[in-house]
Order: structure tokens, then sequence, then C-alpha cells
């Protein structure tokens, strides 16, 4: 008997740059050219930023796909912040700081 992980949606994303960026909400896909150009137009490229770059979109792929609804109710949220029709909550350094943890 073999055991299989099962996404929340019964997919796995590749982590390269096509099925990490085919991954993507809409609205992230601009950023995310906009960073790669970035790494890659360098005089020299840093492949240490190049996998981070990687690694970090993947993540950002596989939760917006995992939990749609949950990621656009974040990204809204957000915005709203951003553009003052929401007051920002407290930091977490506030937020540990009550619990007595200091940073």
């Amino acid at each position: 008997m073999t055991v299989r992980r099962h996404d929340a949606f019964g997919q796995e994303i590749e982590r390269t740059f096509t099925a990490v960026r085919a991954a993507l909400p809409a609205g992230n896909v601009a950023a995310f050219d906009a960073e790669l150009e970035a790494i890659t137009h360098a005089p020299v490229v840093d492949l240490a930023a190049l996998d981070d770059f990687l690694s970090g979109w993947w993540r950002i792929a596989t939760r917006a796909c995992r939990q749609p609804q949950d990621w656009q109710r974040m990204n809204e949220e957000a915005e709203q912040i951003r553009s003052g029709k929401r007051p920002a909550g407290p930091t977490l350094a506030e937020v540990l700081a009550r619990r007595g943890v200091h940073l």
C-alpha cells in the first residue's frame, strides 16, 4: 500500500518558473514578472536571489491554490488597509509585548 499526499484541491504545484507563474492568481502575475525581470536582467544573475524568488513565489502560488477564498480575502483586507478604508491592527511586536514577549 502506498500513501500519497493530497493537497486541498488535489493538485501540487511543480517548483518551476512556468508552473508557478501559471498557478498564480491573475493579480499577482505582473509582480512575479517584474521581480523576475529585475533579477535576470542584472549584469550578473545572483543565483541565490533567483532561488529565493522561486521559493517565495512557489509558496504564494501553493497557498493561493489551496485556499483561494482565504487568499482573496487577505488581499482585499490588505487593500482596505492600504487605502485607509480600514485601520491597521496592532503590530506583531505590540501583540507580543502584551503577552510579555519582548524582541
